[in-house]
């Protein structure tokens, strides 16, 4: 069981900044939301991650955490800051880093590693809410159940609080992501924000070869959902939408790419969980260092 320390954090303890940054810097961030995840590949060469799909998200990741969310370290009180669910658990090396961006982890925290007692972070998330991780993850289909039940506890208690449950395409086979859905559109539950990471892909293959349920989106405004379909790796648009506001609850359909910022592992179902070696990782680290260059480049 987690201490009372682990689970509260007061004013007092985090420093008060502004979880707002530019377009630029968001786009920056989410590079450095992908060298990390690299980094963390490096880090442990024998043991395979989910490389495709925490790639994929690192925008998503980066716009909630550092444009959109009130996370409790912008001056916002512990109490009333956003909720953030990582239901695709497995992407959880995106979301360390970004955490980080947004002051909830440390650089320490990360260098930790993963294994042993005094690891803060791992391969998947263990539920810590005094940094920001509010569900352990693991088993897919779980956390849009749980990110309903937050924003209805913070509509019983007069909270603003909203609830961002980011998920994948390919996790919305599981059946109950549509209970959730339901029980989330029948009581409006306008703070709770349903984010897919819709790469097309998944463990066994293409998402519409796996099982074609039909369009996420049309699927989600049948349960009562508001929709926006979204490029999930333009910055700007991202935390446009993410920052929309309604009665009813909200789905973004982010458009993605499977292992994107890595040509080699871009729309290759094979980096779904793979290990990086030694040349994979020179050519990521050089890969991304164009990419940031590039966005500095267009920032003049």
């Amino acid at each position: 069981m987690q201490s009372v320390a682990t689970e509260t954090r007061t004013n007092r303890e985090v420093p008060r900044k502004s979880a707002r940054v530019s377009g630029i810097d968001l786009a920056l961030r989410a590079i450095e939301v992908r060298r990390q995840v690299i980094e963390f590949a490096r880090s442990y060469p024998d043991m395979p991650f989910h490389l495709g799909g925490s790639l994929s998200c690192a925008e998503i990741m980066a716009v909630l955490l550092s444009g959109v969310m009130h996370t409790g370290v912008d001056g916002t009180p512990w109490e009333r800051r956003d909720r953030l669910v990582l239901s695709k658990g497995h992407a959880s090396l995106a979301l360390w880093p970004a955490l980080v961006q947004a002051g909830l982890l440390t650089q320490e925290d990360l260098d930790r590693g993963m294994l042993g007692p005094g690891a803060v972070i791992g391969k998947q998330p263990k539920r810590n809410v005094a940094h920001g991780i509010e569900l352990s993850g693991g088993s897919l289909g779980m956390g849009l159940g749980y990110a309903v039940g937050l924003a209805l506890a913070a509509r019983r208690k007069g909270l603003a609080s909203r609830v961002f449950c980011v998920m994948g395409d390919g996790e919305c086979d599981e059946g109950s992501v549509w209970e959730a859905a339901s029980f989330a559109g029948h009581n409006s539950l306008g703070s709770l924000v349903a984010v897919i990471d819709a790469n097309g892909l998944q463990l066994d293959g293409p998402t519409a070869q796996v099982l074609d349920s039909g369009p996420l989106s049309a699927k989600f405004a049948a349960f009562g959902f508001d929709v926006q379909v979204v490029d999930g790796h333009d910055v700007e648009a991202l935390a446009g939408v993410l920052s929309l506001h309604s009665e009813r609850p909200l789905a973004v359909i982010a458009h993605t790419v499977k292992g994107k910022g890595l040509s080699f592992a871009e729309n290759d179902v094979k980096w779904h969980d793979r290990c990086l070696d030694d040349d994979g990782y020179r050519r990521a680290v050089a890969e991304l260092e164009a990419a940031r260059k590039e966005v500095l480049a267009n920032a003049e």
